[in-house]
């Protein structure tokens, strides 16, 4: 059990796949869960800490993924509203706290939990002149991106402003276009060298 950003984080987890949807650490994110383990799963964390793991399926169209259904990365995530819907539906937001990699599956019923292990993230401004690079870059593409965007609002080209870490910023770029395949969302997040990640967005960006 270990703290991150003043949530404890169990080494065992309740595990939420997602849809099409990649969630990163620190992005803030709406959520709809109507499948039967979802909405047990979701009803169960809100009594016990609001702490969960989010991972992407591997197939969006699969109804009931297992754990070989799901990727091994995803985020821990804390659980900051739930609305239940008439539908039977519900409605959360959630945001992302750390990477995490699944080690073991230990219950599959009434839905999957996992022990994982947090996956570190170096702190502070790089101290090479490539990163320093790298991240300009990021930003003026982005930035240039959001002006000719109109599926992007103006406000969004401030979303880097501020940023010291490379992958920090790697992860808020990628998080915020949506042009951009959950495939290679995935590939971002289960990049844990810092300045690899942000080279790959760069170079997507491109």
């Amino acid at each position: 059990m270990s703290e991150k950003q003043g949530v404890t984080v169990p080494d065992v987890l309740a595990i939420l796949p997602l849809r099409d949807t990649v969630l990163f650490p620190q992005a803030v994110l709406p959520l709809s869960a109507g499948r039967p383990a979802s909405l047990r799963l979701v009803d169960e964390a809100v009594r016990a800490g609001r702490v969960i793991g989010v991972v992407t399926q591997r197939d969006a169209a699969e109804d009931e993924p297992g754990p070989r259904g799901l990727h091994t990365v995803g985020v821990v995530t804390v659980i900051h509203k739930v609305a239940k819907q008439s539908d039977g539906t519900v409605r959360l937001v959630v945001q992302g706290l750390s990477r995490f990699r699944i080690l073991e599956v230990l219950q599959t019923e009434p839905f999957i939990k996992a022990r994982i292990e947090q996956i570190p993230e170096p702190s502070g401004a790089p101290t090479d002149l490539e990163s320093e690079a790298l991240m300009r870059s990021a930003v003026t593409l982005f930035q240039k991106i959001v002006a000719l965007s109109p599926m992007l609002p103006d406000e969004a080209a401030s979303l880097p402003a501020n940023i010291l870490q490379p992958g920090a910023l790697a992860d808020v770029v990628a998080a915020a276009l949506p042009t951009l395949k959950t495939a290679f969302k995935q590939e971002v997040l289960e990049t844990s060298d810092v300045k690899l990640r942000l080279q790959k967005v760069v170079a997507a960006l491109t």
